[in-house]
Order: structure tokens, then C-alpha cells, then sequence
């Protein structure tokens, strides 16, 4: 998988407000990339994850298509997305046999949670460094020298997400909960259910863009999430909140609502629409911005159309650690 050099440049001028680059920092990307050989392979490994992260990711079209990402190779300068099982064309043994991505600085991408019961045996995914389990080749790509940056991708791999609520035989964990505390420093969490793929194009560049022969990692909070993207809650731009905040579902509102106020319906979107706080939206203990960020862009430089509280759906609090049980249980023992 090859994102060239043109077109990477490309898509980080145009985004670099939204993902937080400065000129300083597209300069140094620049540099990054004048270089002969790539600063970074990078390897995408998937546990007990459900795809959603990688489909997000395919799914980026506000500043460039996945095409222009990781399909163009019309430059000998490139950035060498070496391994991803959903998108890569290669299988079996053509396609691990490619991951031989340790002979250089790499970045080591997760998607999904590290189940530990029974050894690892609850997941294994071939006969990469440490394979077949995840357990294993988490391990071994971890503590390789070589490994320059790891990046939770999605909640799962964060901090155990859905393969970790109540209920769950799998020990699943997220990836500081894995590795320990000796990895803190190296480890970025991009949390989400999944993460807006903003969040996870944004922290790969701003990670290349101050690449100077050592990784400089972006401001995290106290959950090693990039601050940037994770800093304020979501009831702080959330329309519905900052428009209708003492209206709750079901309550009666002075506004002119032009729409029927029916849960789900996506026409209530803003700012005749309802707060949800008594319908179970959770966003005033959710920090991230998809508020304002939002998802869905039809096209290039048009913002996203909507958001889950936009199209009437409570917020989750999916980026949130001790999701789902804290937040928003689908099983409880008793």
C-alpha cells in the first residue's frame, strides 16, 4: 500500500487546520519526505475488532479519497502503509510475507482488542512477528527496537471496548492495559466507535511531520488521546445542548419546531432539535469533537453532514474509557 509523496503533501495542505498542522509542521513534512526512503513503515493488525476502524478510514473523502491515500505510486518518495490485512490485495503467505516491516523504523497500528485468556488462543491472526496470536505478534512488534509509535486505532484497542464489557470470557484489553506501563510514553489512543477518520490521518501526520530522527508524539490528555481532536466535551459545540439545553425530549419548548420532534428523525438536526440529556445522551461525559467535527462529507472542503446526536441519536460515550459499562451496558450479570 503506497501513499506517494505528492499526493500525501496534497492532502495535508488542504487538511491541515483540521488536523492540526501548522505551516512549521508542513514544512518539516516536507522535509520528511525529500528524503530517498520513507521515515516509517507502517503496520496495521487487526484483534478482537469488528472492521469498523478500518472502514472509517476507507471511508475519508472530506480532503481526499482512499484512493488518493494509499493506491497512487507516481513517486519513488512514499510513505509504505506495509501492512493491512481488510485493504491489502495480497493473502496468506503473500501477504505476511510482505509485513517484513522490522528491518526499519516502523509504526505499529491496532485496531481491536488483545484478548489474553487461554494464552491468546481466542484470536489469532497468522504468522507475523510473534504469530498466529494477537497476543503474540502485539508482543514481539512492541518490543522490537525498531517499533517507533504505537497507535490504539478505535476503542477496542484502546481500552478494551465491546470485547471487554461485562459478561466477555476473552480477558480482552486495550493496548496500554496489555503492554504496561513501560510503553505509556510510545502509546497514542485513538478512541472511538469507531474514531472519525480525521483523528487517525491527523495524528499519523502530525507523527511524520515532526519526525527529526526521533518520534515526537502529539499533546495527549491523561488517557493518551491527541488533545487536539479529544481536549473539550461534547455538549460544548452540540447544537441541541447550546440552543435548547432546559427543552428536554418530551419537554415543551418556546422554539419554533418546524419538524416533529420524534427520536431518529434526522430533520430535527439543529437548533430546533431537542436536547437528548433525558433520552440518555452521555455527551456531557464524552470528550471529542465530533460536535463540530461531524461525519459524512459528501465531497472535498465540505464539512460533515451530520453527527450521532445530530440524526437523533443519544451520545454513547464511546471515547470514553470503561465503555460500554459505565456508559451505555448491553449486558448485565446479576
Amino acid at each position: 500500500m503506497i501513499i506517494s509523496r505528492r499526493q500525501f503533501m496534497k492532502y495535508c495542505t488542504v487538511a491541515a487546520g483540521a488536523i492540526g498542522l501548522t505551516t512549521t509542521d508542513l514544512l518539516k513534512l516536507e522535509k520528511a519526505f525529500a528524503k530517498e526512503t520513507s521515515p516509517f513503515n507502517v503496520a496495521w493488525i487487526a484483534g478482537q475488532a469488528c472492521t469498523g476502524c478500518t472502514v472509517s478510514l476507507a471511508n475519508s473523502v472530506y480532503y481526499s479519497t482512499i484512493q488518493d491515500l494509499l493506491l497512487f505510486n507516481d513517486d519513488a518518495h512514499a510513505l509504505d502503509l506495509n501492512y493491512i490485512e481488510t485493504l491489502m490485495a495480497g493473502t496468506g503467505s503473500l501477504a505476511t510475507g510482505y509485513a517484513d516491516i522490522t528491518q526499519a523504523p516502523f509504526i505499529l497500528a491496532i485496531e481491536g482488542a488483545i484478548p489474553t485468556a487461554d494464552a491468546g488462543a481466542f484470536c489469532e491472526i497468522g504468522m507475523l512477528p510473534g504469530g498466529p496470536t494477537m497476543t503474540g505478534v502485539v508482543t514481539a512488534l512492541a518490543n522490537h527496537a525498531n517499533c517507533a509509535a504505537i497507535l490504539a486505532i478505535g476503542t477496542c484497542a484502546s481500552f478494551g471496548g465491546l470485547p471487554a464489557a461485562a459478561g466477555s470470557v476473552t480477558g480482552a484489553k486495550g493496548a496500554l492495559s496489555f503492554l504496561g506501563s513501560t510503553f505509556r510514553k510510545k502509546i497514542v489512543n485513538i478512541p472511538g466507535c469507531p474514531p472519525n477518520p480525521n483523528w487517525i490521518v491527523g495524528t499519523i501526520a502530525y507523527i511524520l511531520a515532526n519526525f527529526d530522527g526521533s518520534v515526537n508524539l502529539p499533546n495527549v490528555d491523561n488517557l493518551r488521546r491527541p488533545s487536539t481532536y479529544y481536549d473539550q466535551r461534547i455538549c460544548n459545540n452540540c447544537d441541541r445542548f447550546i440552543a435548547n439545553k432546559d427543552n428536554f425530549v418530551g419537554a415543551p419548548t418556546t422554539m419554533a419546531v418546524t419538524v416533529p420532534g420524534q427520536l431518529g428523525d434526522p430533520n430535527i438536526n439543529k437548533p430546533s432539535g431537542y436536547c437528548l440529556k433525558k433520552a440518555g445522551c452521555k455527551g456531557s461525559r464524552t470528550k471529542s469533537d465530533c460536535s463540530w467535527r461531524k461525519w459524512h462529507s459528501p465531497g472535498a472542503l465540505v464539512g460533515g453532514v451530520n453527527w450521532c446526536v445530530g440524526a437523533g441519536a443519544p451520545c454513547q460515550g464511546c471515547t470514553q474509557i470503561n465503555w460500554p459499562d459505565r456508559f451505555s451496558p448491553f449486558t448485565y450479570l446479576r
